[in-house]
């Protein structure tokens, strides 16, 4: 009898530019004090990470997409290194507004968006209410219609409305345990590992409590109803867009990637991404880059 054996898969790629060569700038807007990476230069493109990672999640794809454009990997509110003002609207339309504000402060009229994950959410609700503002959008392994919550974040928002117990978890350095036992890392890549440097970032809340309570509010402010009531901007949507997606996505599947393809007017087919998981920013930097570039490119071209 033959046995079903999983081929290997090939080697990691190298980044285009090292996690953690961009300092971290910070925009003081109403929503809060933002940050943000910025490098290269060219056509503004504006791209936004998701649960649990930061605006470093972009940074290894950075060297290639800053040869010809200005890239702003944003931290989104409560995330990475920003710190919301008291009141602010962490759900899904308030860190549109935020994206909006940015772009004000940054004195940008419109950009290119580069979506992920969570981000993907706050990035369709961008499209619902301030689509003047965006030239083209690439949707990357994003949520969307009913797919979340998923277990893992499940788990995180779980936490995150226990303030008691999130905050002594946090002062026992202990907080990161429980997202990593309903999320393993090693089942978010395919090829090896991911960098030291990158999970170092991405859990900085959970690890020194510097930001816990603002990450436990963004986390309990997400609602899947905001990616369902964004399906008719999604099918109405006359702009280029593209999707891509991980072939070996164990959290989003890449079903998904092909009816939102479907759902998108200008999508075309997906873009599937080989021997990829999830965070295939940390595995395959330089394909997609590559990728992405082929679609900013000829949305430059238009």
């Amino acid at each position: 009898m033959f046995e079903a054996r999983r081929v290997p898969a090939p080697p990691a790629e190298p980044p285009t530019l090292a996690v953690g060569t961009l300092p971290r700038l910070t925009a003081p807007l109403a929503q809060g004090d933002i940050t943000y990476l910025r490098h290269g230069s060219g056509p503004p493109v504006l791209l936004v990470h998701g649960i649990p990672t930061s605006a470093r999640l972009w940074e290894p794809l950075l060297g290639a997409l800053g040869e010809r454009y200005d890239c702003i990997a944003v931290d989104l509110n409560g995330m990475g290194r920003s710190r919301p003002a008291p009141g602010a609207d962490l759900s899904s339309p308030g860190q549109a507004d935020m994206f909006a504000a940015l772009l004000d402060h940054l004195g940008l009229d419109e950009v290119l968006l580069v979506l992920h994950d969570q981000g993907g959410a706050h990035g369709q609700q961008f499209m619902v209410r301030h689509p003047g503002r965006i030239r083209g959008v690439a949707l990357c392994d994003v949520v969307c219609f009913d797919n979340w919550t998923v277990p893992a974040v499940a788990l995180m928002m779980q936490v995150a409305r226990r303030p008691r117990l999130a905050a002594a978890l946090g002062r026992a350095r202990a907080m990161k345990a429980p997202m990593q036992l309903a999320w393993p890392l090693p089942q978010t890549v395919r090829r090896g590992r991911i960098a030291s440097a990158l999970v170092d970032d991405w859990f900085h809340a959970l690890d020194t409590g510097d930001g816990l309570e603002a990450w436990c509010a963004y986390v309990t402010a997400q609602d899947p109803r905001w990616t369902i009531e964004a399906v008719p901007a999604l099918a109405a949507w006359s702009k280029p867009a593209r999707v891509l997606w991980a072939t070996d996505d164990r959290f989003l599947p890449v079903r998904w990637g092909a009816r939102l393809a479907a759902t998108l007017p200008t999508a075309g087919a997906p873009v599937l991404l080989p021997d990829a998981g999830h965070f295939w920013q940390a595995e395959i930097p330089r394909t997609g880059a590559r990728e992405l570039l082929a679609f900013l490119d000829g949305v430059g071209a238009d």
